[in-house]
């Protein structure tokens, strides 16, 4: 069994609580995106130069995807280990935590954790080099459970996460409509090209017609339009007179006995985040309403629930801040926590820390639990899992 190929443990719902482990021994947004730029090395310093318009980005040789840098992803070659990461030393870890009977959790915690983008890349990459085999399989098969899950999220990297989870999304019975909604609404232009590319050189299917094949009607066209690659740049200046415009197209689609459904869809979907957040501000200022409420009041099912993804990402704070925030607490309330939302949330939005540390988690203990995200997770989750997801989330 591989992580690249089979979803997540089984579950009774959302609210079941986590399988059993093994005994020892288990968006965003980016910064505006550009002509993708070959990096020498990890660090997170400047974005790439700006891109113009709408088009498609060129092949990636190393792009931002979730708000940092990432190494070209397949089918690309591998990119060199970024300089003053010593990933043959971690394979060795790695090796030593499961080697022979039982599993050091805590040393593949210690180990994993704290890597970024790049160095898990040239982890994994190493680790297959010298050992001879896939670090995810062989983590798969030392660990179980929900840690299992939360340790997918890291070592697969940000790109090759998001493929994974895209395919969770179109297996089995039902389409994992959350998913797709976080995944693939929002995404840059250079975001959906990388996207596109990793899913089809890690299990030889286009991801547009394994997500087409999972939704039906105007909800099936609103992602195909998402996925397209052809969104706005959020580094074009946001012209007024544009926003008038749709904010009157909003109102006139809505007006009436029937609602010009893709009218509304083309403009939430392909605007700029800067654009749609000024549409939200002049929505509320001409119609003395959120442009939430007009989506609740028109919509409903799947195609209401993605666009108020990206409506609320918009409207709250311009930038998906609030939501996020709110998407964890989510994640948490209420009877049982929703494991795997927790985890793929968790593992998605910390790969870009200054986004992370410095705007969501403030957010979140604003918002709903002022003694911080950390301190909520740690009191709805535990074992090796707990550690997990605490050690990503940070102090």
């Amino acid at each position: 069994m591989s992580w690249q190929q089979n979803p997540y443990p089984p579950q009774q719902g959302y609210g079941a609580p986590p399988p059993p482990q093994a005994p020892y021994g288990g968006g965003g947004y980016a910064p505006p995106p550009g002509p993708p730029q070959h990096h020498q090395h990890h660090q997170h310093h400047a974005p790439p130069p700006p891109q113009h318009g709408y088009g498609a980005p060129a092949p990636p040789s190393g792009a931002y995807y979730l708000g940092v840098p990432v190494p070209p992803p397949p089918p690309n070659m591998p990119a060199p280990p970024p300089p003053g990461y010593n990933a043959a030393q971690d394979v060795e870890r790695i090796r030593k935590a499961t080697k022979g009977f039982g599993t050091d959790e805590g040393a593949l915690i210690a180990t994993l954790a704290p890597l970024d983008a790049y160095q898990i890349d040239a982890l994994r990459n190493t680790f297959k080099a010298t050992v001879g085999k896939d670090l995810p399989t062989v983590l798969e098969k030392e660990t179980s459970g929900w840690f299992e899950a939360a340790l997918r999220a890291k070592v697969l990297g940000p790109v090759l996460y998001d493929c994974w989870l895209i395919k969770r999304a179109c297996q089995g019975a039902g389409t994992h409509e959350d998913l797709l909604n976080e995944v693939i609404l929002g995404r840059t232009n250079s975001e959906m090209y990388i996207l596109k590319q990793a899913y089809r050189a890690t299990y030889g299917q286009d991801m547009e017609k394994v997500v087409e094949g999972e939704l039906s009607f105007k909800t099936k066209r609103m992602f195909v339009m998402a996925m397209q690659g052809v969104r706005q740049q959020d580094n074009i200046p946001v012209d007024q007179r544009a926003v008038e415009a749709d904010v009157a197209a909003l109102h006139n689609a809505a007006r009436g006995a029937g609602t010009d459904e893709i009218a509304i869809c083309g403009i939430l979907v392909q605007r700029s985040g800067p654009h749609l957040a000024a549409v939200a501000q002049a929505y509320q200022h001409h119609h003395k309403r959120p442009l939430s409420k007009m989506i609740d009041s028109e919509f409903s099912g799947h195609m209401k629930n993605a666009l108020r993804y990206i409506v609320d990402g918009a409207e709250q704070d311009g930038q998906g801040i609030t939501r996020d925030a709110r998407l964890l607490e989510d994640s948490m309330k209420g009877m049982g926590t929703k494991d795997e939302r927790l985890a793929y949330r968790v593992g998605r939005l910390h790969w870009n820390k200054p986004r992370f540390e410095g705007q969501i988690k403030p957010a979140y203990a604003h918002l709903f639990h002022k003694r911080g995200l950390k301190n909520r997770v740690e009191g709805e989750t535990s074992g090796d899992y707990k550690r997990m997801l605490s050690a990503m989330i940070g102090s």
